[in-house]
């Protein structure tokens, strides 16, 4: 527990000095490659040459980017919650939680890689620099992201796979619609069209000052990925074609101007047909957005029409919009 209180008060420049001192202390080098990248972050791979999904934990939270502070803590049994008067806007399990069970099993000598990357908050900034290289890699299977609300939460992305999904569905996990998160950015970007889900880790409320965080959901995770190495270093697992998505998509469009999104009721739409493939279209723009970043992509949409637009662009269009809105929470002070 104290190690990973102590994950909870330092920023991700400081995190990231943390983990590198971390591996030196526990002489993971004996067992893993360590490569520091500008910009990126840290990549650790197995030493050998084996099969090994890319366990994926961003650095950042959005404390990093917004309040600028770290927050006060409450700790009571298994949980931990933001104090009363703590100046932060979270508590950062988000995804504190996701770094400590990857540094948990590279504690274990757990032969999987791990990607800690910068800034996920604002685009997949440091797995999208970190990308070429990973591309570069001859031995992951899939891309496994630890970056999920919950205890028993599988997010796809429709980079899906379904041996995989299926491995996790037998360990306990129930499948639900994500947005973005590194993995599904280094899916979108990998030239071996490697799949990937990513797993609950125990917060809950992320991004708000009610998160709390949950050990023992968090410990859950560190357990199951212990007991699968075999399964999920057996073979690539390759993107499949279908989607697995269930149920209707319902989203309120808004408009921008003036760097103020408004929201009306009149503007709700509700996709009855073809929903899937509508579903699609919105994590391709949500996707989109957040790869170009806050920037590039406020400027784009500041362009675009939707008078008498086709269902899936607006769809398309929607996820844009929802990425450059969670970008701006996040880097608004």
């Amino acid at each position: 527990m104290n190690e990973f209180i102590k994950l909870l008060n330092i920023n991700q420049s400081e995190l990231a000095k943390y983990i590198l001192n971390y591996l030196d202390r526990i002489k993971a080098k004996e067992y893993y490659n360590i490569k520091y990248i500008d910009k990126a972050g840290i990549l650790v791979t197995p030493k050998g040459n084996r099969k090994y999904p890319l366990i994926c934990a961003h650095l950042d939270t959005i404390n990093d980017h917004k309040s600028k502070v770290l927050p006060k803590l409450n700790i009571k049994g298994d949980y931990i919650s933001l104090a009363s008067d703590s100046p932060c806007n979270c508590l950062g399990g988000d995804d504190r939680c996701g770094v400590y069970i990857a540094l948990s099993l590279i504690k274990d000598r757990t032969p999987y890689g791990f990607g800690f990357f910068y800034d996920e908050e604002i685009g997949g900034v440091g797995s999208g620099i970190a990308s070429p290289l990973i591309n570069n890699l001859d031995g992951v299977t899939a891309f496994i992201g630890l970056d999920r609300k919950g205890c028993d939460e599988l997010a796809l992305y429709g980079y899906n796979n379904s041996e995989l999904i299926a491995l996790f569905e037998s360990n306990g996990y129930f499948k639900a619609r994500g947005s973005f998160t590194d993995a599904s950015n280094l899916s979108s970007l990998s030239d071996k069209g490697l799949a990937c889900v990513n797993l609950s880790v125990g917060y809950y409320n992320e991004h708000t000052l009610k998160e709390t965080i949950n050990i023992t959901a968090m410990n859950r995770t560190l357990a199951v990925l212990k007991s699968m190495v075999d399964e999920l270093s057996s073979k690539p697992f390759l993107i499949e074609n279908s989607m697995i998505y269930g149920g209707l998509y319902q989203s309120e469009l808004y408009y921008y101007g003036d760097d103020i999104y408004n929201y009306g009721v009149d503007d709700i739409y509700n996709y009855d047909d073809d929903t899937e493939e509508l579903e699609q279209w919105y994590i391709e723009g949500y996707n989109k957005a957040m790869e170009q970043g806050y920037e590039i992509s406020k400027a784009e949409l500041s362009k675009e029409n939707l008078k008498g637009a086709e269902p899936w662009y607006i769809a398309y269009i929607n996820g844009f919009k929802d990425a450059i809105y969670d970008m701006k929470q996040c880097i608004e002070f």
